[in-house]
């Protein structure tokens, strides 16, 4: 399965969300807020204010770090 991340710089939990999807064996595709200013537009738009934010490469919203673990808990076929 394949994961977009969003994320910032020195971002603890960005990386472990990164480093938690390489574990269980699927693939990440990474964006970091501070280096492309249409994300920070949307993020400032749709008042996101943490990160990091994930999605399924389907565009499944999972939400934030403690949201992920708990779905890759659940999941059979990452």
């Amino acid at each position: 399965m394949n994961f977009v991340v969003v994320g910032r710089r020195n971002c603890n939990f960005c990386d472990k969300a990164k480093e938690l999807i390489r574990n269980k064996g699927a693939t990440a595709s990474y964006y970091s807020v501070e280096e492309s200013g249409w994300l920070l537009d949307l993020f400032r738009k749709a008042d996101i204010k943490t990160v990091p934010q994930i999605w399924t490469i389907n565009g499944e919203y999972i939400g934030g770090y403690n949201q992920l673990e708990t779905y890759m808990k659940g999941e059979t076929h990452v």
